[in-house]
């Protein structure tokens, strides 16, 4: 026979309910023993999420950048260089969300 835990209450509705189970009987809580607790070693997903979302905005901000900025330094006027800035600012920010992607996929390999 597999081993039993022992009934606790639910966090939710107060009512008994196995240590096994995957939802209370009687309210249908996914959590019946609330909410999991985090280790200090692991950091809640929020904070990886909103990292993640701070290094697309700066990798994508810095390759738009470097677009523009070459953009610039290749055009013959000041309406070629705001033409140009603008193309290859696009194209670098369009280059730089794939990229950051990328990188906030592969960021778990390396940990």
């Amino acid at each position: 026979m597999g081993q039993f835990k022992k009934l606790i209450d639910c966090y939710d509705c107060g009512h008994s309910v196995s240590g096994n189970a995957a939802a209370c009987p009687s309210c249908g809580s996914r959590q019946p023993f609330g909410p999991p607790i985090l280790g200090r070693k692991r950091s809640p997903i929020q904070n990886v999420e909103a990292r993640n979302d701070r290094n697309m905005i700066v990798i994508a901000r810095a390759l738009g950048g470097l677009g523009a900025a070459y953009g610039i330094a290749t055009s013959s006027g000041p309406w070629m260089a705001a033409l140009f800035a603008i193309a290859y600012g696009t194209v670098g920010i369009l280059l730089g969300v794939p990229f950051a992607g990328f990188l906030n996929l592969t960021r778990r390999l390396w940990q």
